[in-house]
């Protein structure tokens, strides 16, 4: 090879490209005999085991179809289709429209004022053992963004190169800035499972950002949370993202409550809201406001506002590439800050006084209350829905009525066959009505009305149900597990299948 290399002769070529087809002979042949091996030898306490079931079980790749355009015109090339899904999560992380135009104004002002002031305060310093510590936790298999640079090879930078890389981000936080280059995102879409593939909405955002940037990014989070975690300025209703906070702890003190009152024989009605796109359209004015009412350092208030502003994206389809958009409204998806800052947007919610629980989990929001009879609750909990929209509307968050539901818990040992009588009155938000429902899914668990809990295992029972693919799908190659089988047993293979069906 260095001889064909250094001397490019027709003969010398000739030997290098037979060369090369013989070492990729041998390396087939290498990954069949270790294809084989491992089907011989695998059992479920093998570590492959779960992950070659669930390949071996998925569909494989499905090009992506025509997509239908608001128009009801179809993008049918990859150049339209990565435009057409551009587009919808340029309108997917914009502002809500409702809003009170007065309030925004004002808010916007002052931030605007605000930020153009010198800042009084300095952050704590990056040390080189703060990005050994971040660098050591990074994932070596996550994908990089526009700049090509990988975790892997981040983690290979030397002690010179930390240490230019101390001094990029010290220089950063004095002068109060975010790279551009690390506010670009490379954007793929997955599909959502259940929904139609011809529709922009249901494919799900996936962003590449800078592996440099996200390392930034973690340094501004350490001081983001020594600040709201470490002064405990987070509500104590919101469970999610906090140290010793967790799912499981927010549902069982929702259950807990309602238990308790079947004990007393009180009965609680519980309403679930369903924010919509509640992180892609956090109003940025609105966020640098309450940062600065949360008494945040002025400098890293002024970092965070650069960090949001003009964000940028591409869509990627296949290997083609969108124009470029800007992000106008939402925290980054995919990013390490984004949780925090969030949970900081919705940290000043109404917490009712009379009686009624809030419950948090990042955007998953609750309110219930307990009481003897439904006469007395629901006009209470109603007040405390009409106090949450006017606070909603302030801020620019939109609920989906439809999907929010409401659920009245009594106890019972038969389900019932109505979910609440026929005259219970309705709830309202933002003159919208609220569904009553038997049961909801909450955080992961499926509450009923009664709290039996059937509901939660026939849901989890039909989920691990698992039917068995057809003989000749385990001779199949499993999607990004392994290399091909040989080309003339995949051929084979394919033939008995052709003539099964035929049969």
């Amino acid at each position: 090879m260095r001889r064909a290399s250094a001397y490019p002769t027709c003969e010398n070529r000739s030997c290098a490209r037979a060369l090369q087809r013989k070492v990729k002979a041998r390396m087939q042949e290498f990954k069949n005999d270790k294809w084989s091996t491992l089907m011989e030898e695998i059992t479920p306490s093998h570590q492959a085991y779960w992950k070659l079931a669930k390949a071996l079980k998925s569909d494989g790749y499905l090009p992506t179809p025509a997509l239908r355009k608001p128009d009801n015109t179809f993008a049918v090339d990859d150049r339209e289709k990565a435009e057409c899904l551009a587009d919808s999560i340029e309108q997917q992380c914009s502002n809500n429209t409702i809003h009170d135009a007065t309030h925004s104004h004002r808010i916007e002002e002052e931030v605007r004022t605000k930020i153009a002031l010198e800042p009084q305060d300095d952050l704590a310093p990056v040390s080189v053992d703060e990005i050994q510590k971040h660098i050591k936790a990074l994932k070596t298999k996550k994908a990089p963004g526009l700049d090509g640079i990988s975790n892997k090879a981040i983690k290979c930078f030397s002690l010179p190169l930390m240490a230019l890389l101390v001094a990029i981000f010290n220089a950063c936080f004095k002068n109060c800035y975010f790279p551009p280059i690390w506010k670009e995102a490379v954007v793929i879409g997955l599909p959502k499972p259940g929904k139609p593939r011809d529709l922009p909405a249901s494919y799900r955002p996936i962003s590449l950002l800078s592996g440099l940037g996200k390392l930034f990014e973690k340094t501004i989070k350490t001081r983001l949370s020594e600040h709201l975690i470490g002064k405990g300025l987070i509500i104590n209703e919101q469970f999610g993202f906090r140290p010793n906070h967790s799912c499981p702890q927010q549902v069982h003190r929702l259950v807990e409550h309602i238990s308790e009152g079947f004990k007393k024989k009180r009965k609680t009605v519980a309403v679930f809201f369903d924010v919509a796109k509640a992180f892609d359209r956090v109003w940025h004015a609105g966020l640098i406001h309450k940062l600065y009412t949360l008494e945040l350092p002025d400098r890293l208030v002024l970092i965070i506002h650069n960090y949001l502003n003009n964000r940028n994206f591409t869509f990627r389809h296949e290997n083609t590439y969108s124009t470029k958009r800007i992000l106008k409204a939402g925290v980054p998806q995919g990013s390490t800050l984004s949780p925090l800052l969030y949970s900081a947007y919705v940290n000043d919610i109404p917490r009712p006084s009379n009686g009624v629980q809030l419950a948090l989990f990042a955007d998953d929001t609750a309110l219930y209350l307990r009481g003897n009879n439904y006469r007395d609750t629901t006009p209470r909990l109603q007040r405390a829905i009409d106090e949450l929209t006017r606070w909603l509307r302030l801020w620019r968050i939109k609920v989906n009525p439809e999907k929010s539901a409401a659920i009245r818990f009594n106890y019972s040992k038969h389900k019932k066959k109505f979910s609440v009588p026929h005259n219970t009155p309705t709830l309202y938000i933002d003159n919208a009505s609220i569904p009553w429902h038997h049961n909801y899914k909450y955080l992961g668990v499926t509450l009923d009305k009664h709290l039996h809990f059937r509901d939660h295992v026939a849901r989890v029972m039909s989920a691990a149900t698992y039917e068995p693919p057809p003989a000749h799908h385990f001779l199949r190659r499993p999607r990004n597990v392994l290399s091909d089988p040989p080309d003339a047993l995949t051929s084979e293979v394919e033939k008995l299948a052709e003539a099964k069906a035929c049969n």
